[in-house]
Formats: structure tokens, C-alpha cells, sequence
């Protein structure tokens, strides 16, 4: 008796022991509790995920990135010396004039070798004075036109000026090779990519000059070609490519993990917007490079050329590296020996992700089109459908927060749920076939939603 009586208490001790770990284990591994949309009152509840559909045809697009172009074309433009805005006007092979007669004939290649796409190309002069100067300069275009009425423009920009020490010489070796050649490199990469593809929207392609004097080449585009040629509404965004292949700064730090985003406040600014779809688009696809969300315009004292654009309207974002070394900028240290071309090809490819998102993806539905309906125990969400497209993502956002706080996939173009209130903003986006989404509309206030 006992032994027996010692055999039970071993047997307890042992399955207490045992509960004990595993209630641990269970505590340890326990999730904490989130707010899920539940679809609620629906009479054929919508499909609800919390990941992002993908369109594998976007990752081919990424892995034509190649690394020899993108060298070939900093290699030129680094060869030309200066690309000054008042170097020779007339050298075959140094200065500005020769840079632009380069980039016009990369952009010509373009076309030729896509005889069956309607692009366009042509040079916008401009004048300005600059240092008690009179300076004519051109910006080189190339235009690729979309396939669906009403899915807007967007501009993809980078300058290929250069400057020296000091500013006002022209004569001063000025290679630029990160500023601005990387910007360039991956402006025509993205373009020969594109251009090779269907993309519903229309890009627009721009080689600055006159960047680094005072935003004047994007200034006059601004001004006189998109005011004056595009109607109210076309225009959806512009990216700008400025300093994209360096990650080091002057203490020796390196960061080739992530990418900046600058974008124009408030927060609820529709450049601010353009730049969480774009950091958006690029997280779904990618972790090779994590975009960073950045509170201001540009960099404190400096400027980029979407300045140009926000300036006067238009949703516009800065890409650029995290890092930056002032000692390579802006003089003859700006050569290809800082180039870090590993993370030149990720830089890139983090932007045609996005070009290939918003230029080749459904456009939103309207936002006058988005109401939001009380019920019994919650809210129901509803919108235009769009034709053509097999579901919708929803991204919801709170006041402080200057990505996304949670974006769902819906298979219809409704969503009932109790929770919408508690988040400041939302925007709908539509998703194609292939898993392709596209562009976000404007954020709408939910508490207006609710008037």
C-alpha cells in the first residue's frame, strides 16, 4: 500500500509538472489579441485576408534589373567631366550639351528597339538667370503611353546635372556619379523595363537639368508642360530619383537596408499619401530594402526636384539612400569608386516596383463613391466597383501614423465590420486578375464617412 501510494504521488507530481510547462508554453507562445475585421451582417460574407494579393509577373519585372547597364550608364556620364549647367554648349564629349545629346539617343534606343509602343521623346528648352548669368538649358522627355483612359500620368524624374567646387565654375571636375548619375541610371533601366510592358497608365520619363542652380529644369516642366498640357486630374504622382547608390556617410556607418522616402506635410498631404502607397508597394514585393517614411519635404537646408511638383499641386516623393556622405557631394570626390552597385540594383528595383504598381494597376474607385453605413453591431463599408477587377484592399490608417496600420483584402466591394472607427483615414485600391493592385484613392476621414 504503501508503494502504491508513492507510485500515485509520483504519477501527480509528474502530470503537474507536466501541466505546469505546458501552460507555460502556451503563455510564452500566445498572441496578443488584434483587431481583425469580421465581416458582420452580410448576406454572402466577403473573403477577408490580411496579406496583400501579389502578381508574380512583378518579380520578373524586378529580376530584369541589370547591373552592366546600370554601370554603362554611369560610366558615361561620369566620362563627360561636368555636367555643369554652364559648361560647354557645343563639345562633343564634355559638359552638359554632350550629357544631353547622350541621354536623348539612350532614350531614342528606347524607342527603336519598341517600334510598336507610341513613344514619344523631344527636349524642353528653358532660360533662366543664375549668378548675374543668362543660362539656356533643356530637359530630355520621353513619354510611354498608357492603355487605359482614366488611369492618369505619372512623371518619374531624376536630374542629370552636376556641380562642382566652387558652385559657380563651370570648369570644375564635377562627375556626379551619385548625384545625380545613380538617379539617371535607374531612370533608364525602369524605362527600357517599362517599356516592354503593358502598363495602364502613362509614364512619363524626365532627365532634369538645372537641378542643383535651384529646381529650374523641373520647375519649367511643371509650368509649362504639365499646366499647360495635361488637364486638371491627369496627373497622379510623380517619383523622384536622386541619389540612390551610396551607403556610407562621412564616419564610415554603412546602411544598405533601407531606402528614404520624403514627401511633402501634412501628413494627410496627397504627396504624403503617394508615399505610403509607394513604401507600400515596395514592402509587398520586396524586404531586400525597407522604405522609411520620412516627416518632411527633403533633407533640413536642401531640396529635391519634387519640391517642384508639390509646390504646385501634385502628389510627389523623393527616393533616396539613407546615408549620405557630404564630403562626396557636390565636388570631384562624387566618383564611381562610392558606388555601391549591390544596392544601386536594389534601389531600383524598389522603384520599378512601385512604377510597375501604380502604372500598370487598376485606378481606384472614386472616393465619392465610399460611404459608410451604420448597423446593428457595427459599420458596413461599401464602393464603386470597378470593372474588371477581382477584389479591393482597404488600407486604414490612425491620425499619428505615417504608413498604413492595417491594410485587408476583400473579394467584393463591401466590407461590414465593427471596428473602422477606430482608425483616422482610409483608402481603397483595386486588384486586377493577375493580383495586381494599383493605386490607392485619396484618404477619406472616417468620422466624415459617419455625418
Amino acid at each position: 500500500m504503501r508503494r502504491l501510494l508513492s507510485v500515485l504521488c509520483a504519477a501527480l507530481c509528474l502530470f503537474a509538472c507536466t501541466f505546469s510547462v505546458q501552460s507555460e508554453l502556451a503563455l510564452l507562445n500566445a498572441q496578443p489579441p488584434t483587431a481583425t475585421p469580421t465581416p458582420l451582417h452580410t448576406p454572402t460574407p466577403p473573403s477577408v485576408r490580411y496579406a496583400p494579393p501579389l502578381d508574380p509577373s512583378v518579380y520578373a519585372l524586378r529580376a530584369q534589373v541589370q547591373s552592366d547597364r546600370l554601370m554603362h550608364t554611369l560610366s558615361h556620364l561620369v566620362s563627360f567631366g561636368t555636367r555643369h549647367i554652364l559648361s560647354a554648349a557645343d563639345h562633343p564629349e564634355r559638359g552638359i550639351s554632350a550629357a544631353r545629346n547622350w541621354l536623348v539617343r539612350a532614350f531614342e534606343r528606347v524607342r527603336a528597339a519598341h517600334p510598336h509602343k507610341p513613344i514619344q521623346i523631344w527636349t524642353q528648352p528653358f532660360a533662366f538667370t543664375w549668378q548675374g548669368r543668362q543660362v539656356h538649358a533643356e530637359n530630355v522627355v520621353a513619354v510611354l503611353q498608357g492603355s487605359m483612359a482614366g488611369a492618369g500620368a505619372y512623371v518619374i524624374g531624376a536630374h542629370y546635372d552636376s556641380i562642382g567646387s566652387p558652385p559657380n565654375d563651370e570648369n570644375a571636375y564635377a562627375p556626379g556619379a551619385n548625384d545625380n548619375g545613380s538617379g539617371v541610371a535607374a531612370l533608364l533601366e525602369i524605362m527600357r523595363i517599362m517599356a516592354d510592358q503593358p502598363h495602364r497608365a502613362t509614364l512619363i520619363f524626365v532627365a532634369f537639368a538645372a537641378e542643383e542652380t535651384g529646381r529650374q529644369g523641373s520647375i519649367a516642366f511643371v509650368e509649362n508642360y504639365l499646366k499647360a498640357h495635361l488637364p486638371h486630374g491627369v496627373m497622379r504622382g510623380m517619383i523622384n530619383l536622386d541619389m540612390l547608390g551610396n551607403t556610407r556617410d562621412a564616419n564610415g556607418r554603412v546602411d544598405s537596408r533601407t531606402v528614404r522616402l520624403f514627401s511633402a506635410p501634412p501628413n494627410d498631404s496627397p504627396s504624403r499619401q503617394l508615399a505610403r502607397q509607394i513604401a507600400f508597394a515596395i514592402s509587398t514585393y520586396t524586404d531586400e530594402v525597407s522604405p522609411v517614411l520620412q516627416s518632411s519635404e527633403d533633407r533640413m537646408g536642401r531640396w529635391g526636384d519634387q519640391m517642384s511638383f508639390s509646390a504646385a499641386g501634385y502628389p510627389a516623393v523623393r527616393l533616396i539612400q539613407s546615408l549620405e556622405d557630404h564630403t562626396r557631394q557636390h565636388n570631384g570626390r562624387d566618383t564611381l569608386d562610392a558606388i555601391d552597385l549591390d544596392y544601386l540594383m536594389r534601389t531600383t528595383r524598389a522603384a520599378l516596383t512601385a512604377v510597375a504598381v501604380l502604372g500598370g494597376g487598376l485606378p481606384p474607385p472614386l472616393p465619392e463613391s465610399i460611404a459608410l453605413s451604420r448597423l446593428p453591431d457595427g459599420y458596413r463599408l461599401t464602393w464603386a466597383s470597378i470593372p474588371t477587377a477581382s477584389g479591393y484592399l482597404i488600407a486604414l490608417r490612425r491620425t499619428a501614423s505615417l504608413g498604413y496600420d492595417l491594410v485587408v483584402s476583400v473579394d467584393a466591394p463591401q466590407l461590414a465590420w465593427d471596428q473602422f472607427t477606430r482608425y483616422e483615414t482610409l483608402a481603397i485600391a483595386a486588384v486586377d486578375a493577375a493580383g495586381r493592385f494599383g493605386s490607392f484613392s485619396p484618404e477619406v476621414r472616417v468620422r466624415d464617412l459617419l455625418r
